[in-house]
């Protein structure tokens, strides 16, 4: 019997692409870990403890927050590594590398940092994001996903997806649902407020999924067995996009007509335009292993990678 899932194998030298150079670029205080954006505001997370703020049009640093030394295992004093970041209005959602390997949840607004979660609360935290105003969603090392009300400061529910270790995950446009992934290669899609698992999409990886996106009921799996896979919901369907290399990141435009992954070791970007199963454009200047790719608009991408350089791209 066949299966509902149709398997389509794209051969990455099928066409050729559009070579694209960066448009220009910021450089931080700091490699950077990931990045994320409102408006004309880009939010940096650096490994050198600080969050750094630009306007990525004008390239213009408007803010840093920085965070207190800590210690390593040998007792010497080092800057704390920001691990992620989210905002909402005028609120960030920051996590913070802390003593003995432990991390801190921090809300910050209007210069002000409080403590939302820490050791204390004992829960092994990876990855955290705004819901709305008053909710965020995280997941944990043991691929936990958690539910929290932020006035309550309490948990409304925790769903264990698997046993694997987590990986990444992303919530979808109007944050209703999220994608959420492993080392197994299997994505969640959990709808947000029941924390109820909706699908599971998996026979697209065989190996851990590093990121996840998620638009327009379309799903960007980017694995370590050298392979994008773009899940459609509505279709039941799946499109495999064979790489030379580790995909480390991606990301899908918003109407999820696109994606953009890397493809090679490199560190180049494929641009794939996903009705014709094409690479379009062919994104090269990246220096270091790639961590986030964004897209502005269709013809605005931003990437980082390992290195303290944040580059912006025009498509022509």
């Amino acid at each position: 019997m066949r299966s509902l899932l149709a398997l389509c194998l794209i051969s990455l030298i099928s066409m050729a692409a559009t070579v694209v150079k960066p448009d220009h670029s910021i450089d931080v205080d700091g490699n950077v870990v990931e990045f994320t954006r409102l408006d004309d505001r880009i939010y940096v997370a650096t490994d050198t403890g600080k969050l750094e703020i630009y306007n990525w049009k004008t390239r213009e640093k408007l803010q840093e927050i920085a965070f207190e030394t800590i210690h390593d295992f040998l007792g010497d004093p080092m800057k704390p590594k920001v691990f992620g970041v989210d905002v909402r209005g005028k609120t960030l959602l920051i996590m913070v590398q802390d003593e003995e390997g432990e991390r801190i949840l921090y809300l910050y607004k209007d210069g002000r940092r409080s403590r939302l979660l820490d050791k204390t609360a004992h829960i092994q935290m990876r990855e955290a994001r705004f819901v709305d105003d008053t909710h965020i969603l995280i997941a944990t090392m043991s691929n936990e996903l958690l539910f929290m009300d932020l006035g309550e400061k309490k948990f409304i529910w925790r769903k264990q997806l698997s046993l694997s270790t987590f990986s990444d995950f992303q919530l979808n446009e109007d944050h209703s649902k999220v994608a959420s992934t492993c080392e197994s290669g299997i994505v969640y899609v959990v709808d947000v407020r029941s924390g109820k698992i909706l699908k599971t999409l998996e026979g697209g990886n065989k190996d851990n999924v590093f990121k996840v996106d998620f638009k327009n009921y379309k799903v960007l799996a980017c694995g370590q067995d050298r392979k994008a896979v773009l899940y459609s919901l509505g279709h039941e369907s799946m499109i495999v996009y064979p790489t030379q290399f580790l995909v480390y990141a991606g990301a899908l435009n918003e109407d999820a007509k696109m994606s953009a992954f890397q493809i090679n070791e490199n560190n180049d970007i494929g641009i794939y335009d996903n009705s014709t199963k094409s690479m379009k454009y062919q994104l090269v200047g990246q220096q270091s292993v790639l961590n986030t790719i964004l897209f502005i608009d269709d013809k605005t991408l931003i990437s980082s990678s390992d290195d303290n350089h944040i580059l912006i791209w025009r498509l022509p």
